[in-house]
């Protein structure tokens, strides 16, 4: 478009020539709100003429989504119930969705609009109960969040029909759209809504709502409605745009509505629970399990980054981890203060890295499986991403254990007691497995000088490792301790009658020069020795060929 072009076309926006032919009973509406004169009557007289538009505002506001205490029978009573405006606008919002078409139409896909619209109208609603804040209607969250985007509508239905064919069509971010619009058409639809939505006399809060976008929607400063309709147009853009980061929208409820990360994920897979019912009142068919299937791939793409950049992060840290450790030394105690800081600083800021998007996959999708079912094929593969979340969390965390500094605090202990202590605690798991324990322990208490909250960890694994080599099938863990007198020390072992330890496993227990490849196994092994060396001591492994394990732990003696 030149100038010339341009202002023809802004002209024809303020005169709203061009924009879609309104329903009779849509003029209708628009009209009774320019009358100061108008009553709760009128308005009910109006939408009663039309039989279909009061069965759906009727199945509306009775619907379990809006929670009414007493059911609604006639649009009278609805009037007075809901509120004069909040039908009149509920009854216009619907009226406004039978104006336009469905399907896709040069760049514009109908189908897509109304969906992402709905899906934002529910999240918005919810958002604004879930706050608890008498400053904002539910139902006018709802509208707000069904018409955010309607000048996009009329934006396309006036522009020039060779602009049509490349009309963004809500394909894109929103930013992204609104420079396409100024650019190529000079003025975008956020602005165009507004001078629609003031002909038609909607309230002013809800016009006002269209103004802001993006960061300046969500500063302190503007009205909590702009803030909650920004947060839900956001969740929208997680769900079906190309924004990716849910941890994001997560931190601004959180910081704006007070609403904790287990809220908006309930908030946000309640949208999936209420769409289709939503749904029917705007004559559209959404399938939401498909709508789920959609999102989890997006959020298995996305754990495939964060499992990746976990991998590439963490061996960087591990080889400073490495270094530190090699050459700690030859320190000083205050360089080995500030390398230990410079190392804290790189593990704070990785795990920052990962951790936000990470449990945000992972707490969203464990809310969306919740209700899963066999048949449900959508809340199945949240299930899985859900696992995958929790595997890498639980990476990320043994990554960080070990990664953080370890140092005894040693007190004399028995030996025979701490093992006692751990056996109790797996008892019933050896039970259910059938695993027989032999215990072979002197009489008299074996003293140790060990840090017993260390010790008890290291024990812990060594007995969960035992179990996973026996399996499903019955067996024996044998578990011995001795006194070393002529090397001043003393010997704990476990041996067990399973498999032979992968090779993976024993790399993971006993090399010293870890890598991204034992993150299969997790941590707990390297934690392991890496407890036992800092007690100067020392780890021994022996594997049968056929069956058997043992694994011997030697710590210095008093």
């Amino acid at each position: 478009m030149n100038d010339t072009e341009k202002t023809r076309f802004l002209k024809k926006i303020a005169d709203a020539d061009g924009l879609p032919s309104l329903s009779p009973l849509t003029i209708q509406l628009v009209e009774l709100a320019a009358d100061d004169q108008s009553s709760a009557s009128d308005l009910a007289q109006i939408i009663e003429k039309d039989p279909a538009l009061t069965t759906r505002l009727l199945r509306l506001v009775n619907s379990a989504f809006f929670a009414r205490r007493e059911q609604i029978a006639s649009v009278p009573r609805g009037v007075v119930q809901v509120g004069f405006n909040q039908v009149r606008v509920m009854a216009l919002s619907l009226s406004l969705r039978d104006t336009f078409p469905l399907g896709k139409v040069g760049g514009m896909h109908y189908d897509h609009f109304w969906k992402t619209s709905l899906y934002r109208a529910l999240i918005a609603k919810n958002f604004t109960e879930s706050a608890k804040s008498t400053d904002v209607n539910p139902e006018d969250a709802f509208v707000g969040g069904l018409i955010l985007e309607i000048g996009m509508l009329m934006l396309f239905n006036a522009c020039p029909d060779e602009m049509k064919e490349v009309f963004p069509g809500g394909n894109i971010p929103l930013e992204k759209a609104i420079v396409w619009e100024e650019e190529n058409l000079g003025i975008n639809h956020r602005k165009a809504g507004r001078l629609v939505l003031q002909r038609w006399r909607f309230p002013g809060h809800l016009v006002e709502s269209q103004k802001y976008f993006g960061p300046k929607a969500l500063q302190p400063d503007k009205p909590l409605l702009c803030n909650i309709l920004e947060l839900a147009r956001e969740a929208t853009e997680v769900f079906f745009g190309q924004r990716t980061e849910l941890y994001q929208l997560q931190e601004a409820a959180q910081r704006i509505l007070k609403l904790d990360t287990e809220s908006v994920n309930g908030i946000l897979a309640e949208a999936f629970d209420s769409i289709e019912e939503m749904a029917e009142n705007l004559q559209l068919e959404i399938d939401s399990q498909e709508d789920i299937l959609g999102v989890m791939e997006k959020a298995n793409q996305a754990l495939a980054r964060i499992n990746s950049s976990t991998e590439t992060s963490l061996q960087g840290l591990l080889d400073q981890v490495d270094q530190y450790n090699q050459s700690v030394s030859e320190m000083s105690e205050k360089m080995e203060q500030t390398q230990g800081s410079i190392l804290q600083n790189t593990l704070d800021a990785v795990a920052h890295e990962i951790r936000n998007p990470l449990l945000a996959i992972g707490g969203f999708a464990k809310r969306l499986a919740y209700k899963s079912e066999q048949e449900d094929k959508g809340r199945q593969y949240a299930e899985i991403i859900a696992k995958e979340s929790s595997r890498l969390e639980s990476i990320l965390k043994e990554i960080t254990e070990y990664c953080q500094g370890y140092k005894p605090v040693v007190a004399d202990k028995d030996a025979i007691s701490l093992l006692e202590k751990v056996l109790d605690e797996f008892k019933e798991v050896f039970d259910r497995k059938k695993i027989n324990v032999i215990r072979k322990f002197p009489q008299e208490p074996v003293l140790v000088p060990v840090d017993a909250a260390g010790i008890t960890k290291v024990l812990r694994q060594l007995f969960k490792n035992a179990i996973q080599m026996i399996g499903q099938a019955s067996g024996t863990v044998t578990v011995s301790v001795q006194s070393l007198p002529h090397t001043r020390q003393v010997s704990i072992g476990i041996s067990d009658s399973g498999h032979p330890i992968p090779d993976d496993v024993r790399d993971a227990l006993l090399d010293s020069n870890l890598s991204t490849k034992t993150f299969g196994e997790g941590l707990g092994l390297p934690m392991a020795r890496k407890i036992i060396e800092a007690h100067n001591g020392r780890i021994e492994l022996k594997v049968n060929d056929e069956l058997g394990n043992t694994i011997e732990l030697y710590l210095p003696s008093i």
